[in-house]
């Protein structure tokens, strides 16, 4: 099983060469990175609140429209609930590490 160092190598290389990633999609995937902690390939939980703290990110629009982005080009799966609290996100684990 990869290891938290290996989940941001693995990002970082495909993250360099994919033009349609702003530096907001790159902060909000290392705070997602960072709330996965030790369960990196396990669904959890999304905290907005805290993500938008450590990813700098000030609007909630600006979450929704990063977090559905990194869902769409592959780098997670983004499980969004109309139920506050219940929406969820797991790490895709990449194949080039």
């Amino acid at each position: 099983m990869k290891g938290w160092v290996d989940y941001q190598q693995s990002f970082y290389e495909k993250a360099s060469s994919d033009s349609r990633l702003s530096p907001a999609h790159i902060s909000l995937y290392f705070a997602l990175l960072h709330e996965a902690g030790h369960t990196l390939a396990l669904p959890f939980y999304l905290r907005r609140e805290r993500l938008m703290r450590k990813a700098k990110i000030c609007s909630p629009v600006t979450l929704n429209k990063c977090l559905r982005g990194l869902h769409e080009y592959g780098y997670i799966d983004y499980r969004p609930s109309f139920v506050p609290g219940q929406s969820m996100a797991m790490l895709i684990e990449f194949l080039n590490v």
